[in-house]
């Protein structure tokens, strides 16, 4: 499979995870709700390391040229972590404001951006960095 399948694909099962931990934290105390919330937890952990995890970091090398690679490398990883940083302090206050619904903007934020993802995101399996320029400008 290609790239863009992969990442969108993990794009995915990563919202179908967020929904189903969310369905299990706002049901504590049934018999569902602890399975659920592991299952959830390992798939959306599986799916991010399929896609949405490594693919950031090598799409900047496939989609720019070598006199831009090394700024665009930079730039697409300390974004990588400047969002991660916002996560990990957006999420006890919203833990504590929204309690078993606090994965919703979580999941919200991934289907903004699948959707982005599947306008803007061209391919780049087995096509030279002129196609990929080529497809990105039409």
């Amino acid at each position: 499979a290609g790239r863009r399948l992969l990442v969108l694909g993990s794009m995915c099962a990563m919202v179908l995870s967020t929904g189903m931990l969310t369905v299990a934290l706002s049901n504590p105390g049934h018999g569902f709700a602890a399975p659920l919330a592991v299952i959830s937890t390992v798939s959306f952990v599986a799916s991010f390391g399929i896609g949405l995890g490594p693919i950031p970091w090598l799409l900047p090398a496939e989609v720019f040229g070598m006199d831009e690679r090394a700024g665009a490398s930079g730039f697409a990883a300390s974004s990588n972590w400047l969002a991660n940083f916002a996560a990990a302090q957006m999420f006890l206050p919203l833990s504590t404001a929204l309690g078993g619904l606090t994965f919703l903007p979580f999941g919200g934020v991934l289907v903004v951006a699948l959707v982005l993802t599947a306008i803007y995101m061209p391919e780049t399996r087995g096509k030279s960095l002129e196609q990929i320029r080529a497809e990105m400008r039409s």
